[in-house]
């Protein structure tokens, strides 16, 4: 009698991938969270030592360093 094989519907890598994910976005967003951290500590830095700073505000210095790559 042929017996029909059948291929399992369950497939590892399938079911590792969200947990993948989930892990690669915690890491993104301590990453992000500490430039954000680096970033507000220059702008800080820049606004008591600079004169060319002071005009501005914190927040407009931290998104000009936020921008730049």
């Amino acid at each position: 009698m042929y017996t029909e094989l059948r291929k399992p519907t369950f497939d590892l890598v399938d079911a590792i991938k969200p947990i993948g994910a989930f892990f690669v976005g915690i890491y993104d967003a301590f990453v992000h969270a500490r430039r954000l951290q680096a970033a507000m500590e220059i702008a800080q830095h820049l606004k008591a030592h600079n004169r060319d700073y002071r005009h501005m505000s914190l927040g407009d210095i931290v998104n000009k360093i936020m921008d730049e790559k």
